[in-house]
């Protein structure tokens, strides 16, 4: 009787788990495209091309050299200013003339509304900072130069941050939707 038992609870087992890998293709399946980047190594040592998903996901694409990608406006990391409070935590905040001699980015209004939302979150010194204008939408590729991580976030911004999708080690150079 108890390898009877044993049996059918095997069985259930299978089932159960082939049927969570049929879901988890399904809902992996059911995620859009949103945008195509090109991505250069930190260390610029080469390109690769990826499809960013609504989920967040990555999936690396094809060369896509034909495709005309926004270039990123860097913005200078020595326009932000770190402070610590009384707590030892630290803050930035934008030097507005810095900022602003950087006419690609004074020259939109929202470019420095950007900035300065990105400054005001950020508790870790800014190591690159690159935006991007796809037709009506702001993107915003930030990478803190905090120790260990060498982690990057793609942001979409619309008076508010919303993350897109996370990079490691490397960093995007072109942008375009999909």
């Amino acid at each position: 009787m108890n390898k009877k038992r044993a049996t059918i609870i095997s069985g259930l087992i299978v089932v159960l788990l082939l049927g969570t890998l049929l879901l988890l293709k399904h809902v992996d399946n059911s995620a859009s495209a949103i945008l195509e980047a090109k991505i250069t190594a930190d260390d610029d040592s080469g390109t690769s091309f990826a499809t960013i998903y609504d989920n967040g996901k990555l999936e690396k694409s094809r060369s896509s050299h034909n495709k005309q990608f926004v270039k990123p406006i860097e913005v200078d990391p020595q326009v932000f200013v770190e402070h610590t409070d009384k707590k030892n935590n630290i803050y930035l905040t934008v030097n507005e003339k810095a900022l602003r001699k950087n006419k690609q980015v004074s020259s939109d209004e929202n470019w420095v509304k950007l900035t300065k939302l990105i400054a005001k979150r950020s508790k870790h010194a800014i190591a690159i900072l690159n935006l991007f204008k796809l037709g009506d939408d702001y993107y915003a590729f930030l990478k803190y130069n905090a120790g260990l991580s060498d982690e990057g976030s793609l942001y979409q911004y619309k008076s508010s941050l919303t993350k897109v999708a996370n990079l490691d080690s490397s960093k995007i150079s072109g942008l375009k939707k999909k």
